[in-house]
């Protein structure tokens, strides 16, 4: 979780283990306010310090831009789209560099 000054949430990342026994982001969320101020790259860099996997992915709908600009940005590669998820908004995968990983390596 990351907070603001006034020790208030202004974002938070999950990280889980059910996607095939590696690492993946179920979400991250930024408060409106606090959006493009580096709080979701901290929370992308606290996440990669924390997978205790070889791989950690993650994946956003292709109408989300500023998730996929934020990604892009941290390194991460697209590795697959995946159609029916929501109907006319397929969902585009992700792949953090294992480099980028604290405890990924084997």
């Amino acid at each position: 979780m990351a907070e603001d000054t006034s020790k208030r949430p202004v974002g938070y990342s999950t990280l889980e283990y059910s996607f095939f026994q590696q690492g993946f982001v179920t979400m991250l969320m930024v408060a409106p306010s606090a959006r493009r101020q580096g709080v979701g790259k901290l929370l992308l860099s606290a996440v990669e310090a924390a997978c205790t996997t070889p791989k950690l992915f993650t994946s956003a709908n292709v109408s989300n831009h500023p998730i996929q600009h934020l990604l892009q940005q941290a390194g991460w590669s697209p590795v697959g789209l995946l159609h029916g998820l929501d109907e006319g908004d397929p969902e585009l995968f992700y792949l953090c560099p294992s480099s980028r990983l604290a405890h990924g390596s084997p």
